[in-house]
């Protein structure tokens, strides 16, 4: 029994009539008869009666189309199975400190890796992101000030993500190389992810600096966005902005705040079937950071 014999089957079933089947198989009439003929010989049955000038299952061929229909479904998806093993499927988890920009050139880096499917998340936080990859959740991370020691997973340094401030092209803070906390006094703060680790020390160094109002977006990109429109400044890192933020906003050097620490890591496990893309992923986002 193989395929060519469950499709001429089926054809017979559709069109009721051998010749017909024959025609829409493009093959001759006894072709189609023969490769019925074969198969109820495997069977031990007869799986069609006449009915005039047409064909019609028997009580026996009844029975074997639920099983034929099975065949053909399992078969369907042995192939696909079969085919997908041949692509590695990676996982690739960034935190929120990475701008679209790198997104789009780990996509260009993809398309030149043969046999090889991606699914990029972009995590709510560096921890949750560890928590996915200690899950198996994900393959590959970059994140910040968070790395893992395992004897089976690659933890590695990567760059620095200076944390900056950011202003709109029209804003005082323009006349001024350098910025000092207490310059923010007054000031309206445009802010992502308060309640992670690396705030909480932003906020310290802005302990005493008065009458700040501070607004809380839903991610990155809004802060860029609004900053840019003119309301307020930001605090980010410098490897969140590509050349287009870089036309609406000004980065400014922040006393205190640029100190502190904002390493970035990438991690992946020791595995030789997705070492060479995952290497080709990472010397992507490492180029993109050189050409920033």
């Amino acid at each position: 029994m193989d395929t060519v014999q469950l499709e001429t089957f089926f054809a017979v079933i559709t069109h009721k009539n051998f010749s017909r089947a024959a025609e829409a198989l493009n093959v001759s009439q006894p072709t189609v008869s023969a490769r019925i003929k074969n198969l109820e010989y495997e069977l031990a049955c007869k799986l069609f009666e006449k009915d005039g000038k047409n064909v019609t299952l028997s009580k026996e061929g009844k029975i074997f189309l639920e099983y034929a229909k099975n065949i053909m479904a399992n078969m369907k998806h042995s192939l696909e199975a079969t085919r997908h093993s041949k692509y590695q499927h990676i996982k690739v988890g960034f935190s929120p400190a990475f701008s679209y920009s790198y997104f789009t050139e780990l996509i260009n880096s993809i398309l030149s890796i043969e046999n090889i499917e991606v699914s990029i998340y972009e995590g709510k936080d560096s921890l949750s992101l560890n928590e996915m990859f200690m899950d198996r959740e994900l393959d590959l991370i970059f994140t910040r000030n968070s790395y893992t020691q395992q004897p089976d997973i690659v933890s590695e340094f990567l760059f620095d993500g200076q944390l900056v401030l950011i202003c709109g092209k029209n804003h005082h803070f323009m006349d001024k190389e350098i910025i000092l906390p207490e310059d923010l006094e007054g000031e309206t703060l445009i802010c992502y992810q308060r309640h992670t680790a690396i705030w909480a020390e932003i906020e310290e160094q802005l302990v005493g600096v008065p009458n700040i109002k501070r607004f809380e977006v839903g991610n990155n990109e809004m802060v860029k966005s609004i900053v840019g429109s003119g309301i307020g400044v930001g605090i980010t890192t410098a490897l969140s902005l590509n050349e287009y933020d870089r036309m609406k906003v000004e980065t400014k050097q922040l006393k205190k705040i640029d100190m502190i620490p904002n390493n970035i890591y990438v991690q992946y496990r020791k595995n030789s079937l997705i070492e060479e893309p995952v290497k080709k992923i990472i010397y992507s986002v490492i180029n993109h950071e050189i050409q920033q």
